[in-house]
């Protein structure tokens, strides 16, 4: 196949389910520490925090970033996030951000929304929250009351339960241990939205979805594990998936070369591309995380997550998925407090705390409790590095399937769509009959790994973006790129 890796993968779940602990098992591992830590933020390509947006019609014109009073930020939250998704994700913890519902509009023959261009979906009129089957492992919800103990994320950066169920009963909330403050952008580090050189990145004309892409809902095995087919009649095959891939993070690349590629692609029509603010590449801002009472070798995981190890950076920030948002975390400094944020020691503790950090991931322990391996999950930071590794050059590009007969169909009219529907119904039937499955008395075709890789086989030049792992490894992925993101954790 000659077409792009998808921009984002997946770092999987494990079966077995979080890590969790009390409150005091949590507090015993090492000596409790309360300080300070100054973190110098470097954009290694721009970065859009959205705000301020003007419309023309249903599109987007511009968005500037996102200011406050007057001066520009980076929030607290924003970093925040960024810190407590890769943590979740490399010491194997709850899923707090996944979300287990997708606007769709009213009529349900309509396109169901995909990539929305506002990251915080509101729902509009006429509209409706369609509830599929939460396909995903129940230990990865983070419960309304833990009885068995928080995830080490949650004893970090806070748990919020959900609603009680009874009006008597009440659910205590953990309070965060850490607190970081905002990032101030200066007025010089930002790009125009005036000129025509200024950033920018596709969306679909006069259309709410964006690029037409899946959603992650059973109806498919983009997102999910192929579990089954399901044949309505004998034109109409569903391909219903179980089990969310996992925990979806965006590779790095340049965003001149993707956006370029949209603009001089065949394959894309309809576009427009909406202008942005973004903080320049190279330019660097500062801030503070302020910590309390966080035993040393879980403020190792904390440090490790800013300065990770095999070339893993992080991004952050709107267009993820053009190659904005790439950023490095350099700490300046590490300061411990006495007693409370009152009085402390000015004395710089990072290049010592390196040397553990560098020391213990070295040997890789998993066994050793007070090491920092004991925490993070080797097979997670071998996906993660695959995914989050950066090369200076960013050669590879990564864009979306396109859209029509053989991507995510969101063109599709009349005709084109009959001819498309009736060759893939040909070719399923073919393959069905080839791998000798037959529907049982419900029409529904149990489907187990070896024989959905070999659908996707037969299915792939109509069909590509059937399977998701299928469509990245048939891409003009770069082997030599490839290989430089591989982390060896045996």
């Amino acid at each position: 196949m000659n077409h792009n890796p998808n921009p984002f993968d997946f770092v999987p779940f494990d079966e077995n389910g979080p890590q969790l602990k009390t409150l005091e098992e949590w507090m015993s591992y090492g000596l409790l520490r309360t300080g300070r830590i100054t973190v110098q933020m470097k954009a290694l390509t721009p970065v859009h925090i959205v705000g301020e947006q003007t419309m023309n019609g249903m599109n987007i014109d511009k968005s500037l970033f996102y200011q406050r009073n007057g001066k520009h930020y980076i929030p607290g939250s924003s970093i925040r996030g960024v810190l407590r998704a890769f943590i979740e994700a490399a010491c194997n913890g709850w899923a707090s951000q996944l979300t287990p519902y997708y606007p769709r509009t009213k009529h349900h023959n309509k396109h169901a929304y995909g990539f929305q261009v506002l990251e915080n979906i509101e729902l509009k009129k006429g509209e409706y929250i369609d509830i599929k089957e939460f396909s995903i492992n129940p230990k990865y919800i983070k419960p309304d009351i833990p009885e068995n103990g928080i995830d080490l994320a949650s004893f970090l950066f806070g748990y919020i339960p959900g609603k009680p169920d009874k009006k008597d009963q009440f659910n205590p909330a953990w309070k965060g241990r850490i607190t970081i403050d905002d990032a101030e952008v200066t007025e010089s580090q930002l790009s125009s939205v005036q000129n025509g050189n200024s950033y920018k990145v596709p969306d679909l004309y006069n259309k709410p979805a964006f690029m037409g892409g899946p959603h992650p809902s059973a109806s498919s095995w983009w997102y999910q594990f192929p579990k089954e087919i399901v044949k309505k009649s004998e034109t109409d095959y569903r391909f219903i998936g179980s089990g969310f891939r996992g925990r979806k993070f965006y590779f790095h690349q340049n965003p001149v070369q993707c956006i370029g590629y949209y603009e001089e692609s065949d394959s894309w029509n309809g576009l427009y591309y909406p202008k942005i603010q973004c903080i320049n590449q190279n330019n660097s801002v500062t801030f503070d995380i302020l910590f309390n009472n966080i035993p040393e070798h879980l403020l190792c995981v904390l440090l490790f997550a800013l300065e990770p190890k095999w070339n893993i950076r992080h991004k952050i920030g709107y267009g993820k998925a053009y190659g904005y948002g790439s950023i490095e975390f350099n700490i300046q400094g590490l300061f411990f407090y006495e007693k409370g944020f009152d009085d402390y020691l000015e004395t710089n503790n990072i290049d010592r705390f390196r040397q553990i950090i560098d020391e213990q991931l070295s040997v890789f322990d998993s066994e050793n409790k007070n090491s920092i391996a004991h925490f993070i999950r080797r097979e997670f930071i071998g996906q993660l590095a695959f995914i989050l590794g950066y090369e200076d050059s960013l050669e590879q590009i990564f864009t979306y399937p396109c859209p029509g007969a053989g991507g995510f169909n969101v063109s599709q009219r009349g005709h084109e769509r009959t001819t498309y529907s009736n060759e893939l119904n040909n070719k399923i039937n073919i393959a069905l009959n080839f791998l000798k499955l037959e529907p049982d008395d419900n029409g529904v075709i149990t489907i187990t790994k070896d024989k959905s890789s070999l659908i996707a086989m037969c299915l792939r030049e109509i069909k590509p973006t059937l399977d998701f792992e299928m469509y990245q490894e048939q891409s003009n992925f770069e082997q030599d790129i490839k290989e430089k993101r591989r982390f060896n954790y045996d």
